[in-house]
């Protein structure tokens, strides 16, 4: 292998015949795909055994690193989980930080590939060269938090950690997968720990202590400290972006209300900002391996991770409360039983609308009076929906199934896109939102487009195209093909928006595009320019589009909920403004290259370099 920042191998584990071997990819590969996702989609492409059925044990389950990760360069702590998503039925994908990526790539590997299913619970340890499948029964119903400790005590404290908890055993269609234990680092969308689950996999330990080759260090360190700034860790400055961050969120109508229904929450943008000052002065800022600049997103407290934005919202105003003590406590059940609180809380809200407007009473929910408001309520159908019992079960499927098993026109309160639930940023506030979330291959989600800043000067104010249907289906193409950049390589999609940023300078805007390109060919030793990894980034986007359609994604998919594009908010800046989502999907086909029926031409599949045998039709 020519290339630097790769370990050159990836780990591959077949439960059932309890087999592990290692295998060498090509340079032709790192120069098609780049890392992370790109690695991921084109390994399930090939090796998916049944498309229909997620949770076949033949199916790849993917821990993938990037060519970036383990080295010097900031906000490359994080990795990607990947497969067919048990709640969506199509490509599913997500990320976490920590230090769990950090630790597979220095025991020299850049991804491990999952398949089989073992024949009892059992653990993967990784330490370096040696790879064990080890006995996990007594870990049973352990949740993420402890099993941290136990499995420390037996592969050692530098050991890192990615297990499942109670939820992903129970294969709850939302489940995550969560590294670093308390810190709460959870990978969370798609319901991948539910294919963990079922592949009687409880955790993966990793040991590491090789150094990741890189092409030229020094010009790199060079680049590196020419590019950062400097840092503050003053509590006063801290707080003020938090507090911004979360005020400009807040104040453009970002969060859901009352399952998306309404537009305001009385006392929620105080209880919000009230809560990020205890954060600031009572909690402990927690930095990713190779962070510098930590994130709002990001506090601990003696109990766990504090609470973030994809929590205040989802279990916050989403489900009607205000009071922070009972979402912290929503949170945390959310990560101790290892489910995503986006999907968590779509699923309790769109509970709690069925039950006020009839479709379901107290006998169907097993006494719990789950109302818009109750924090009591929330905590005890989320232990029921983690552990699979009652009318938990029910709401276990996601917010697609459950409205399905719940009949009487319960779909119009299940407010999903391709049967993922919303995250904290609502559609009718931007055009590029929901363009990306109707189109995004996993479902709604609001880390799938990120637009490029080329010059290191703020990028164009998006006021001014906030509700453009011109021009936006080319923005959130391009949006789509660098995410896919930055999420093959892996780096942290804060890097280039400092306002994230807790303890970077206000003057400070952010990595460039061209910073990263930099970094990438120092570390790499590849000749790349930004429109060759744009190329690659689209072909990604379409690998993992082609990976859908063997799925049975159809174009009716690739919409927005009804109530997105038929209730307006009637406050705050879009309180009048509704999604043109048909418009702005007949202009992004064309951009895209596809047909009407979402098929991609033969002269988009011929320029981006699929062979026919890797279309699949």
């Amino acid at each position: 292998m020519k290339y630097k920042g790769y370990s050159g191998k990836i780990l591959y584990v077949d439960l059932t015949k309890r087999s592990v071997e290692t295998r060498r990819f090509t340079e032709k590969f790192c120069e098609d795909y780049v890392g992370g996702v790109g690695f991921a989609a084109k390994i399930i492409a090939d090796g998916v055994q049944n498309w229909q059925k997620p949770l076949d044990e033949g199916n790849p389950l993917i821990f993938m690193t990037g060519p970036l990760t383990g080295t010097i360069i900031p906000w490359s702590g994080r990795h990607c989980l990947a497969g067919i998503s048990p709640l969506t039925g199509l490509w599913g994908e997500a990320y976490s930080g920590g230090t769990f990526a950090r630790e597979l790539k220095q025991a020299g590997y850049d991804g491990i590939v999952i398949t089989g299913k073992a024949d009892k619970l059992v653990y993967l340890k990784v330490r370096d060269d040696t790879v064990i499948i080890e006995d996990a029964t007594q870990f049973a119903r352990v949740d993420t938090y402890e099993i941290e400790c136990l499995l420390r005590k037996e592969c050692g404290e530098k050991a890192k950690i990615a297990a499942i908890g109670i939820a992903g055993e129970n294969l709850v269609r939302f489940a995550c997968v969560i590294n670093d234990g308390p810190a709460g680092r959870a990978a969370a969308r798609c319901g991948l720990g539910a294919v963990m689950g079922s592949k009687n996999l409880k955790a993966i330990a990793v040991t590491g202590s090789k150094e990741v080759p890189l092409y030229d260090r020094e010009r790199l360190k060079q680049s590196i400290n020419a590019i950062m700034p400097k840092i503050t860790n003053d509590p006063e400055h801290r707080l003020k972006k938090d507090k911004f961050i979360y005020s400009l969120f807040i104040d453009s109508g970002r969060n859901g209300v009352h399952n998306w229904r309404d537009a305001e929450l009385k006392g929620f943008k105080e209880a919000v900002l009230e809560e990020t000052e205890k954060h600031v002065y009572e909690g402990k800022a927690y930095h990713c391996a190779g962070c510098r600049t930590g994130c709002v997103e990001s506090h601990v407290g003696t109990e766990g991770r504090l609470l973030h934005w994809e929590a205040f919202g989802p279990l916050g105003s989403q489900c009607g409360l205000t009071d922070m003590k009972h979402v912290q406590k929503a949170f945390e059940i959310c990560n101790r039983y290892g489910i995503d609180s986006i999907s968590a809380g779509g699923v309790l809200s769109f509970a709690m609308e069925c039950f006020e407007a009839g479709l379901i009473d107290l006998n169907d929910m097993d006494g719990i009076e789950l109302r818009f408001g109750n924090g009591a309520a929330m905590h005890a159908m989320l232990e029921k929906i983690c552990k699979r019992e009652g009318f938990g079960a029910v709401l276990a499927e996601g917010v697609k199934g459950a409205a399905r098993h719940i009949g009487k026109g319960a779909e119009q309160y299940a407010i999903e896109t391709k049967g993922l639930e919303v995250p904290a940023h609502d559609p009718r506030s931007h055009n590029f939102l929901a363009l990306s979330y109707a189109t995004s291959n996993r479902g709604a989600c609001h880390c799938d487009a990120a637009e490029p800043r080329l010059e290191n000067k703020p990028i164009e104010n998006p006021e001014k195209f906030q509700f453009a249907v011109d021009g936006m289906a080319e923005k959130v193409v391009r949006g789509q093909n660098y995410a896919g950049i930055i999420n093959a390589l892996i780096i942290c999609g804060f890097s280039n928006d400092s306002s994230a940023q807790s303890s970077s300078p206000s003057d400070f805007l952010g990595l460039t595009a061209k910073e990263v390109n930099v970094w990438f060919n120092l570390a790499t030793g590849m000749d790349r320019d930004f429109e060759s990894l744009m190329y690659s980034g689209e072909k990604i986007f379409n690998l993992k589009h082609l990976i859908n359609l063997k799925c049975g994604y159809t174009p009716n998919s690739d919409t927005l909920h009804e109530r997105f594009i038929s209730l307006k908010r009637k406050s705050g800046p879009m309180a009048n403004h509704l999604p043109q989502i048909k418009t702005m999907i007949s202009n992004y086909y064309r951009v895209r290259g596809w047909e009407p029926n979402g098929q991609i031409t033969t002269g988009k599949l011929k320029e981006l370099g699929f062979e026919e045998s890797e279309t699949g039709f």
